[in-house]
């Protein structure tokens, strides 16, 4: 993995971007001058692109880069496997195949990241009212008012719209802004009784969590905190592991707590969208892993992200290393 070292000459200290592998069973180092002066990102960036096409003449591909802490060479390699191997999978299958595993992929996420915050709907439940999505948005183009949906269905709903409208920020290849956050949190909360006054805007109240005391930030220093977090990972997300982009970005967010109410949903939803543009599968946040996922982000509170970063590389390695269904089962 590619690393900030120093080297003291002459009572000096001088830094330098070093990566160290292996080649005909000898142990190989390059590595590129940073300066006399610890690097920030701007140097490093340059630096790290320079080491990449060093060590690529020599046939090695650099996986860590330099500001990743907690995503070893040997994580690395299974986590790329595990992306090389979601590809292959979906290119084996037929466009109706592929159409139809993504979207039990999709029922499946939104199911477990609705249960996560207490939701009681069974996959075959969201499932269900999902199909009846389009019906349902035929009577309300027609004004007729549709009786018998409860907080849990429109959830349901609201999730798969964010995640459509997260499709089309995708095909663009847009970065996450402020305004995409609160473009998709204003649909998380769509017809949400209670909660429309705080539809796609930062948290006006305090908000805690039952049976936690950790204090949140006060409603007055989100917005600033939510600037910093998104020119954050503008500046870290050619210089660190997707992954661990990816869980870092989630339990800062969480750490914020920007919303009134979304914010475990909104996060789960950001993580993946950060993933899928490095070219990393979707991955789901299992219900039966709920207490475990909830301790990493109680870790989080308190600035220690290596529990989730290990979650997620773990979870991403489990779900897309293994084999997946044939896609003759899928039709």
């Amino acid at each position: 993995m590619s690393r900030i070292i120093s080297r003291t000459v002459k009572g000096k200290k001088y830094y330098y971007l070093e990566e160290s592998f292996k080649q005909c069973q000898k142990w190989v180092k390059e590595s590129v001058y940073l300066g006399p002066e610890k690097p920030d990102n701007t140097r490093l960036l340059p630096a790290f692109e320079e080491l990449k096409k060093k060590c690529k003449k020599k046939e090695h591909v650099v996986l860590v880069p330099p500001l990743t802490e907690f995503i070893s060479n040997q994580r690395a390699a299974k986590l790329q496997k595990a992306a090389e191997n979601k590809k292959e999978f979906l290119k084996k299958l037929t466009k109706s195949q592929r159409e139809e595993f993504v979207r039990r992929e999709r029922i499946t996420f939104i199911t477990d990241s609705n249960a996560i915050e207490g939701s009681s709907l069974t996959y075959s439940e969201t499932s269900r009212i999902l199909e009846q999505e389009k019906q349902i948005k035929k009577y309300e183009k027609r004004n007729i008012i549709i009786t018998g949906l409860d907080r849990e269905e429109q959830e349901a709903l609201n999730l798969k719209a964010c995640l459509d409208r997260y499709d089309k920020y995708m095909k663009i290849n847009q970065k996450i802004s402020q305004k995409i956050i609160l473009q998709l949190h204003y649909i998380l909360l769509e017809k949400i009784s209670g909660y429309e006054q705080y539809q796609g805007i930062y948290r006006p109240v305090k908000v805690y969590i039952r049976g936690s005391t950790h204090e949140f930030p006060l409603p007055q220093e989100v917005p600033g905190l939510m600037k910093k977090l998104i020119q954050w990972l503008a500046d870290n997300e050619k210089l660190m592991h997707p992954v661990e982009l990816a869980a870092k970005f989630h339990t800062k967010f969480t750490g914020i707590h920007p919303f009134a109410d979304g914010n475990g949903r909104m996060a789960r939803l950001l993580m993946n969208y950060i993933l899928q543009q490095k070219e990393f599968p979707f991955t789901n946040i299992p219900l039966k892993r709920r207490q475990a996922y909830m301790r990493t982000q109680a870790a989080g509170n308190k600035k220690n992200y290596k529990p989730f970063a290990k979650f997620l590389s773990e979870e991403v390695i489990k779900q897309h290393l293994g084999e997946h269904k044939k896609p003759s089962t899928l039709r």
